[in-house]
Formats: C-alpha cells, structure tokens, sequence
C-alpha cells in the first residue's frame, strides 16, 4: 500500500517533524536546511513532499524531474516508522507518482573506514532490495563519494549530468567517474 503526499512550504503542517527528522537524518556535509529546499522547490520546480500514512507523518521527500528522468534528491524516514515497511512504500509512491520516468538515486557509497559504513550498506541493501540496480556510476562532491542506482537497464548518464546541474547549491560541483575508472 503506497503512502500519500502532501506539499511541503513553510506553512506546511509537518514543518518541524521536517526540520527535526532533516537534522537527524542527513550528516552535516549532506544536509540542506528545510527552508532552503522550500525556496529551492519554489524556485526550480521540484517537488518536497511530506509523506504520509492516513494523516501521520511518516517522512519526507524531495524530487527533482528533468527529461525522463525522476530523482529522489532527499528520502527521509521518521527514525519511529524505520524498520517498518515505510521506505519500500516510498519507493512504490515515487515510481506511481512519476509513471513512465526512470527512477535514478544515488546514495554514499561503501567504505569500511567511513564511521557510517554500517548505514551506508543498510541503504545500498536496500535500493537493490526495492528495484534499483547497479549503473557503474559514480560522482563526488563536498568530499563525499556517491555510487548512482537506476531501476531501468538503460542508465542514461549524460541525462543524469545534465539534471545535476539543475541543482543550485552552494558548493555543489560533482565530480563523475566509472567504476571501471577505479579499478
């Protein structure tokens, strides 16, 4: 069963479970202000949506489409609803709300010696869990390195570079490379 959304601005209802759940949520070179993705929505045309069981605010997201493409820039869920069923019914809301786009995320990528390292393969594990599969993608930016997911088979990284450049922010000038390119 899909979850419903709810735009976020600043008048939204769920504004401090947002603000809350983003501080928590994101680490300090990932995390954007709430405020600052409201304007940036406003602003670019992507989406920031509450995600909602019934009335209950279970987390947030936000969207960014371009082309055929749609990309989850934030997917947070409330540390209270983890563990529960809560970020597969995510993933099933984005690919109904945006039918007929590729669905791309992308999300820190492996390393032992990272303090998060248990989170990060928890968040791997589970986009391969929920559809996503290897691209051989890679990007860095603010010092931090991401592995790129696509559910389709015909990853289109160009599409992909040309929708990161659509995201103004301070700072954020990602860095691409192959796997192969590593190896």
């Amino acid at each position: 069963m899909r979850l419903s959304t709810e735009p976020i601005t600043k008048d939204s209802r769920f504004w401090d479970e947002v603000n809350v759940l983003a501080k928590e949520a994101f680490p300090p070179e990932e995390y954007l202000p709430p405020a600052r993705l409201a304007e940036m929505a406003e602003a670019d045309g992507f989406d920031f949506l509450a995600l909602k069981d019934g009335e209950a605010f279970v987390g947030f997201m936000t969207v960014i489409t371009f082309e055929n493409l749609a990309y989850p820039f934030f997917l947070s869920i409330d540390p209270s609803c983890r563990s529960k069923g809560y970020g597969g019914r995510a993933i099933e809301t984005l690919k109904a709300q945006y039918p007929g786009k590729k669905q791309v995320v992308d999300f820190e990528m492996l390393d032992e010696t990272a303090d998060n390292s248990r989170q990060r393969e928890k968040r791997r594990n589970f986009y391969l869990r929920n559809g996503y599969k290897e691209t051989g993608f890679f990007l860095s930016y603010l010092g931090v390195e991401y592995e790129v997911f696509c559910m389709d088979d015909d990853f289109e990284p160009e599409v992909f570079k040309a929708m990161m450049k659509t995201i103004r922010v301070e700072g954020f000038k990602p860095k691409y490379f192959w796997r192969s390119d590593r190896e």
